[in-house]
């Protein structure tokens, strides 16, 4: 098997491996996404319920709903801020993700370059052979 065969299989294995890479990197920037539209929608609740528990103070004497209410917003801001938690998870995976994906992307360029540069020594040293071949049979000829 020629040299330039075996790193023809090397180069299809780190496409592979690239490939890999490049759907976790979709995956987790997909997962991202999600996670921060959730927490702009549990920022958006907040910020609806608490203008709605201002207008409760204005309106209302009943404290068991003013309280009601401070316990559903306080709950609110326990939700966001465990999601802004796994936000930061997540953008942390996804450093890493884009990371493995540039480092496999410059690995098979270089597997890439390598190869060509071994055919093109193997064609000219298979022209080379030839070449001394057919001068071989020239010189017994004459």
């Amino acid at each position: 098997m020629k040299r330039s065969d075996r790193m023809a299989k090397l180069h299809r294995i780190n496409q592979l491996h690239e490939k890999r890479a490049a759907a976790n990197f979709a995956n987790a920037s997909q997962h991202h996404d999600q996670l921060q539209e959730q927490l702009q929608k549990l920022e958006d609740y907040w910020n609806e319920y608490s203008v709605k528990l201002e207008q409760l103070k204005t309106s209302t004497n009943c404290a068991a709903a003013l309280r009601e209410h401070q316990q559903f917003l306080n709950k609110l801001d326990d939700a966001i801020a465990q999601q802004r938690a796994e936000l930061e998870q997540s953008e942390s995976n996804l450093e890493a993700s884009q990371n493995d994906l540039v480092e496999r992307s410059v690995e098979v360029k270089k597997i890439e370059k390598a190869t060509a540069s071994i055919r093109k020594q193997e064609l000219a040293s298979e022209h080379r052979k030839s070449q001394k071949e057919m001068d071989e049979l020239y010189a017994n000829n004459r």
